[in-house]
C-alpha cells in the first residue's frame, strides 16, 4: 500500500509508520491514499494537493469533526487490514472569469476590505433570491463543509443539498439549503470583493457587476471510514451543535430523527 502524508507534523507520522507498519510505503507520487495528520483544514489542503486520491484523516488537533475517535495505530492497522469504507465526497465548483476554482468544504464571497461591506444580488437557477443585499458576502457550502465557516454564520448544519449562509447582513434573511443541483449565482453591484474555495491562500478578485457562478462539480472526492460508531453525526443537539429549524426545500421542521 502506497500513501502519502500531508500535515505540519507528517514526519512524526513518517518515522512511526517506518518502524512499526512496514507493509506501508511512503511515496512522493501516485498514492493509494492520503494521511491527513492533523484537522479539518489538513483534510482541505490535502484535497487541493491530492484531488480525488482517498483521504484517511487521523487526529492531530484540538478540530476535526471528520476524524474518528480512534488512535493512529488502530486506524493504520485497520486500514493495512482493507478494513474501511470509502465515502464519495462532492466538490463545489466555482466559475469567475477565466478562473475555476473547487471547494471540498466551501466557497466564499466576500468583501476584499474588512472596513467595507458588499452589495450584491443572489440568484438561484437564474431566479433572484430576495432583493439587494449589503453585507460581508456569501458562504456556499456543502454538507461535509456545514459543520465549518457555515455552521459558524447559521449556527446550524444540514445532510443534503447546498447550504447558502448570509454573512452579517443588514437585511432580515435568513439561510437556506438548497438542492443538489442547484445553480447558485452571486453578482456584485458594489464591491471590491474577493472569491476563494476552502482554506486556500489565493483568493480571486470580483469587483463591479461581476458575478461568480457556484454550483455542485462533476469532481468528488473520497474519505476512508472505519467500521464502528467514530464518528460525530450532522445535526444533532449537543456538543457544538444545533438543531437546524426548518427545511428551505420541503417547509418540514427537522428534528434529529429526520
Amino acid at each position: 500500500m502506497n500513501v502519502r502524508i500531508a500535515g505540519l507534523q507528517q514526519r512524526e507520522l513518517t518515522q512511526y509508520i517506518r518502524k512499526h507498519f512496514p507493509t506501508i510505503k511512503i511515496v512522493r507520487s501516485k498514492p493509494d491514499f492520503v494521511l491527513c495528520y492533523g484537522g479539518d483544514g489538513t483534510l482541505l489542503y490535502a484535497e487541493r494537493l491530492y484531488p480525488g486520491i482517498p483521504k484517511v484523516m487521523i487526529r492531530n488537533s484540538r478540530v476535526c469533526t471528520n476524524c474518528a475517535r480512534l488512535s493512529k495505530e488502530v486506524i493504520l492497522e485497520l486500514l493495512s487490514k482493507g478494513q474501511y469504507a470509502l465515502s464519495e465526497q462532492p466538490l463545489l465548483e466555482a466559475k469567475i472569469k477565466n478562473h475555476v476554482v473547487y471547494g471540498l468544504n466551501d466557497v466564499i464571497v466576500a468583501h476584499a476590505a474588512v472596513n467595507t461591506s458588499l452589495r450584491y444580488n443572489v440568484l438561484l437557477d437564474q431566479q433572484h433570491y430576495g432583493g439587494e443585499y449589503l453585507g460581508d458576502g456569501v458562504i456556499v457550502a456543502t454538507a461535509l463543509g456545514s459543520t465549518g465557516y457555515y455552521q459558524s454564520v447559521t449556527h446550524s448544519t444540514f445532510q443534503d443539498g447546498l447550504g447558502v449562509a448570509f454573512n452579517n447582513t443588514i437585511n432580515n434573511i435568513g439561510h437556506l439549503v438548497v438542492t443538489r443541483d442547484t445553480t447558485i449565482t452571486v453578482k456584485v453591484n458594489r464591491g471590491p470583493g474577493v472569491v476563494v474555495a476552502d482554506n486556500a491562500k489565493k483568493f480571486i478578485p470580483i469587483d463591479h457587476g461581476e458575478t461568480v457562478q457556484i454550483k455542485r462539480s462533476y469532481r468528488t472526492t473520497y474519505i476512508a471510514y472505519f467500521k464502528g460508531k467514530h464518528y460525530r453525526q450532522y445535526n444533532v443537539v449537543g456538543e457544538n451543535r444545533v438543531s437546524l429549524g426548518y427545511c428551505q426545500i420541503c417547509k418540514k421542521k427537522i428534528t434529529d430523527s429526520n
